[in-house]
């Protein structure tokens, strides 16, 4: 199933209702729907952020600069009044998945994974415990369902938090330093136009019982072509509501953060969704939300655009110089412009 921008969104959220499989979840009844693609041409004019509802803008771009960062701890994005991330680091969620982290602390999720993939956890992040024994690493999965884990304080998911870290730099360490995805996306695109290898993976089975909630956007792979800079990410799971609209604006906005550096447009981006679900408590918006599109002209509204005011590195620039500059990266340095939009739909993320 295919549909292309906002209409296509939409119609997406009627295929779910119409067709969709009711199924009862790990944090709730849905209607589920499996294997679905959206698309959204020419971003660098016509930047995907919903209309039929008020998108918050600056918690899609301060967590997409808090990933790229490579940040775990959602107390930074708290401090900015951004709770995306509350509800999934409070003391009580921790405890009850089995991890004694600080209250805040995530785990190796998306920021560790872009920017360390493959580093041990424990090295930087005061952690102290066993996830390399062999009977635990063939029991990665087990109770892990569509986002975190379903244990409530398993002792094969429990890791202790310990007031001290050990240096990264430390000679002595045999943890691997990891890879920095983003930096070797950068090479790749830099040095290549026709690469088929600039690939960023959030998806790690060693990791996973060490994340506070496993990743859901787990794979962007990046193309070059002579319109530009294009994006295809894979969703293994989306919450069709809430949760897409933000991915679809993250991944153009990661999109143009890298054609910026690159000197070239942003072109377009596809997002594949594995299980595409409606919560059955966010119906009532949703219905909301399709009825608006079916207004005609106050429905839908054109895409805004967004424009990075910060210049970008000087294209000769080193590969460090310019991951300095993302990591400099602030909300600031984004423009939003012409977005008309409806009201905002809340509802409760789940």
């Amino acid at each position: 199933m295919y549909f292309c921008g906002e209409n296509g969104y939409l119609n997406l959220l009627k295929e779910a209702l119409e067709n969709g499989e009711n199924k009862a979840t790990r944090n709730g009844n849905v209607i589920s729907i499996f294997g679905c693609m959206t698309n959204f041409k020419d971003i660098s004019s016509s930047f995907p952020l919903i209309t039929t509802k008020r998108m918050f803008f600056r918690g899609i771009v301060e967590e997409l600069l808090w990933f790229l960062r490579g940040s775990t701890n959602a107390n930074e994005l708290k401090q900015k009044n951004i709770h995306i991330w509350d509800g999934n680091s409070s003391r009580q969620y921790l405890d009850s998945i089995g991890l004694n982290y600080p209250e805040g602390e995530l785990g190796p999720v998306y920021g560790w994974q872009w920017r360390k993939f493959g580093k041990a956890y424990e090295t930087e992040t005061y952690m102290v415990g066993s996830n390399s024994d062999t009977e635990e690493d063939e029991d990665i999965y087990s109770d892990i369902e569509d986002g975190d884990s379903s244990g409530s304080g398993d002792s094969d998911n429990s890791f202790n938090y310990t007031d001290s870290t050990s240096d990264s730099s430390d000679s002595s360490s045999d943890a691997p330093k990891g890879t920095d995805q983003i930096k070797y996306i950068l090479k790749e695109l830099s040095k290549d136009n026709n690469s088929r290898r600039a690939v960023l993976s959030g998806w790690n089975p060693t990791d996973l019982k060490k994340m506070a909630l496993p990743p859901c956007h787990i794979l962007y792979i990046f193309n070059k072509s002579s319109k530009g800079l294009s994006c295809h990410m894979t969703l293994r799971s989306s919450d069709l509501f809430l949760g897409l609209p933000f991915n679809i604006a993250s991944t153009a906005l990661l999109t143009q953060i890298l054609a910026h550096i690159l000197y070239i447009p942003a072109n377009e981006i596809s997002l594949s969704i594995c299980d595409a679900h409606i919560y059955e408590e966010h119906i009532p918006q949703v219905n909301k939300q399709i009825a608006r599109g079916s207004d005609g002209e106050d429905g839908i509204y054109d895409f805004p655009k967004v424009i990075i005011k910060k210049a970008a590195p000087y294209i000769s620039a080193s590969i460090e110089d310019k991951l300095k500059w993302i990591e400099g990266l602030v909300y600031e340095d984004f423009e939003l412009l012409n977005y008309k939009c409806g009201a905002p739909l809340s509802a409760i993320m789940k």
